[in-house]
């Protein structure tokens, strides 16, 4: 899974640890084929370490930048403390996204008899995220529309096809959700049929060939909720302009008043095809 023969300068790197000495830690670097690196006491958190072990253990993954790279020497040095620990989550999902995918290339070349599996899914893996900005996501995009998606990167058609299958079968597909809060008043006699009408104008914005679904529930007058989910994100963010624009220029359009109180978007992981 190297990505290059040599770590650089400044580059985040995944390490296991394997020795914890008195003025430092060596890990070995999982993206560099078990190359060691050495993290200088001074580096392995901030403040004062009095004992290296209350801050890593052996065996434990770390994510580390690299401070010094050495090729020539084969010395490489890397800081714990120069990592945030969102810096150090993005990196550990984004490498488990990829042993991911890269295990399920391997699936699928052993799957067509192809030789050297691990060699094809480098390749494989490289086409992908050459063209798109991450591979997982192209899977599931193939997962959502067929495997046109992996074709456009060069995989071939057989192949393409028994990957999707592969991904089918062992990705959890994600759902993506938009809740909004809002408040929406109406002064009118029959204020209440003002506002529901405007809500149902809302849903009815959005039809069956969007591809969402969509809620809206009071929480108590004035305060509404609408809840819009699909496995598209680009159909949840159309859909919900359109809910959202067309209640308030109903509710406005008979004298009311509304706004969108509060927003928050999830995602949600499904069980994958059987």
């Amino acid at each position: 899974m190297s990505r290059r023969s040599f770590p650089t300068v400044g580059e985040l790197v995944i390490g296991i640890v394997r020795t914890i000495e008195e003025h430092g830690v060596i890990v070995e670097l999982e993206e560099y084929g078990g190359l060691e690196a050495y993290v200088p006491r001074s580096h392995i958190a901030s403040g004062r370490v009095r004992d290296i072990r209350d801050f890593v253990k052996e065996g434990e993954r770390v994510v580390g930048r690299v401070i010094r790279a050495d090729r020539g020497r084969g010395l490489v040095d890397i800081s714990l403390r120069y990592v945030s620990k969102d810096q150090a989550r993005k990196k550990l999902a984004a490498w488990k996204e990829k042993r991911r995918v890269i295990s399920l290339i391997k699936m699928t070349a052993e799957r067509l008899g192809i030789e050297d599996p691990q060699r094809i899914a480098s390749n494989v893996w490289n086409k992908l995220s050459r063209y798109y900005d991450s591979p997982m996501e192209a899977l599931i995009e193939a997962m959502r529309t067929g495997r046109e998606v992996l074709k456009k990167a060069g995989l071939d058609d057989d192949f393409a096809q028994a990957l999707l299958e592969e991904a089918k079968a062992h990705i959890t597909t994600p759902i993506y959700m938009k809740v909004i809060g809002m408040k929406l008043v109406s002064f009118a006699p029959n204020g209440v049929e003002v506002v529901k009408k405007a809500l149902i104008k809302g849903k009815e914005a959005v039809s069956s060939d969007d591809g969402v679904s969509i809620e809206i529930y009071a929480v108590g007058s004035p305060k509404y909720v609408i809840r819009i989910q699909s496995p598209d994100p680009r159909a949840v963010r159309r859909a919900s302009s359109k809910v959202v624009d067309t209640i308030l220029k109903s509710i406005k359009e008979a004298g009311g008043t509304g706004e969108v109180a509060w927003e928050k978007s999830y995602k949600k992981r499904m069980a994958p095809e059987s």
